[in-house]
């Protein structure tokens, strides 16, 4: 692992940056359906090489775009090549008839059909991926669905007038990318922009959704917005929290992230329901996470039950270190490597401690940093000394209280 020093880090970071980048062609498979994960050794690599986070470049994603569009249209093309007629309206205000005008998807003056489209990408012949890249350029009546943003509100049309050209829209699209940002339907298949190979370009590839499926998945996407948004309604913090416990394990990415997010700001009335959470196997993928909202719903109050749960990890690493092997971090490329999963909720722990005064925690973190630096393979000095080093400044802060 390249020396980094922050090792973990990263890799969270890169867990919330999945949902809306793309690695190798099964992530992009799972990526169509709304991405839930990256590769692992893709995460490590991305991670730790700062220049690759400029590499990223637009993918489209479904839930992503989905949770973030005011508005989800599918539309047909009409002469004017920036301009779209609403067939359906799936998510939003806009209606059959209606104009939107999007001038980031006029197609270059040298674009062509789908059809004459490369059908697979070639390193080697720049020519072919700059054909890629383009959007399309598509017969009048041909089938989009655009995932848009209002920047301002939509005019309405009056009873018996024409339909309004809608315009001023924005992408869903996390990059603020247009073509990321739009489904494009040819012969019955569906295709987007995605970039396969990082460093490297966003190219139109085909997926594997039918237009029924893709409909279905924003309609539930929405409905679970609205529910979400719901949720968030109720006042009582015990309530609310319990409302949002189902979210948490949300196979729509968004969706997870935002319970995650809200369950601290319920106040201590949902220390028991987090609490109950982190003691269930099923939220294990969750624990750092879930620690993170514990401590900001309870803040002084927890700090008892955070050096009882890091005294836990601490024998958990006593009895698991000595037998790790240097590089045992990149030995499982799973999603939600156990081990990985592991490291990460005794530091969210050992940082959670921070925002408290329990000064009674000195002991323990005192021997698990002892710990992790008796053991090369735990306190790797690519990133995994992170540990120790966190442990370093806790001690501190609980010394100067």
């Amino acid at each position: 692992m390249p020396g980094d020093g922050n090792l973990w880090d990263n890799w969270s970071r890169l867990k919330l940056i999945r949902v809306a980048f793309s690695a190798g062609k099964e992530t992009m498979r799972l990526n169509f359906h709304g991405l839930r994960r990256l590769s692992l050794p893709f995460i490590l690599s991305s991670a730790l090489y700062h220049s690759t986070y400029a590499s990223f470049r637009p993918s489209f994603d479904l839930d992503y775009c989905s949770w973030h569009a005011t508005d989800i249209v599918l539309v047909a093309t009409m002469p004017a090549d920036s301009v779209f007629e609403v067939v359906e309206s799936w998510k939003g205000d806009l209606r059959a008839g209606d104009l939107v005008t999007v001038p980031e998807l006029r197609p270059a003056a040298s674009a062509v059909p789908i059809p004459r489209y490369p059908e697979h990408a070639d390193f080697l012949n720049a020519d072919a991926n700059e054909v890629r890249t383009q959007i399309p350029k598509q017969e009048v009546g041909s089938r989009m669905v655009l995932f848009l943003k209002r920047r301002r509100l939509s005019q309405t049309s009056p009873p018996g007038a024409s339909p309004v050209a809608h315009s001023q829209w924005q992408p869903s699209d996390p990059l603020g990318d247009m073509k990321a940002s739009v489904i494009w339907i040819d012969s019955g298949k569906l295709y987007r922009f995605q970039q396969e190979v990082n460093p490297g370009p966003s190219i139109l590839v085909p997926g594997d959704l039918s237009e029924a499926t893709l409909r279905e998945r924003v309609v539930e996407v929405d409905r679970i917005q609205q529910q979400l948004a719901a949720a968030l309604n109720v006042q009582d913090g015990q309530a609310r929290a319990e409302l949002l416990k189902p979210y948490v394990r949300s196979a729509v990415f968004p969706a997870q992230r935002l319970a995650l997010e809200e369950l601290g700001k319920c106040g201590p009335l949902a220390l028991a329901t987090i609490r109950g959470m982190l003691d269930e196997p099923a939220f294990a993928d969750e624990a750092a996470d879930l620690i993170k909202a514990y401590v900001e719903a309870g803040g002084e109050m927890v700090g008892k039950e955070l050096n009882v749960r890091l005294q836990r990890e601490l024998e958990f690493w006593r009895a698991t270190g000595p037998s790790l092997s240097e590089g045992w971090w990149n030995q499982d490329p799973t999603p939600h490597a156990p081990l990985r999963e592991r490291y990460s909720q005794t530091l969210q722990l050992i940082r959670g401690l921070t925002h408290t005064h329990y000064d009674v925690a000195l002991s323990t973190v005192k021997q698990l940093r002892d710990l992790w630096r008796s053991y090369p393979q735990l306190n790797d000095p690519s990133g995994l000394n992170q540990m120790a080093e966190e442990c370093d400044r806790l001690i501190e802060h609980l010394q100067g209280n």
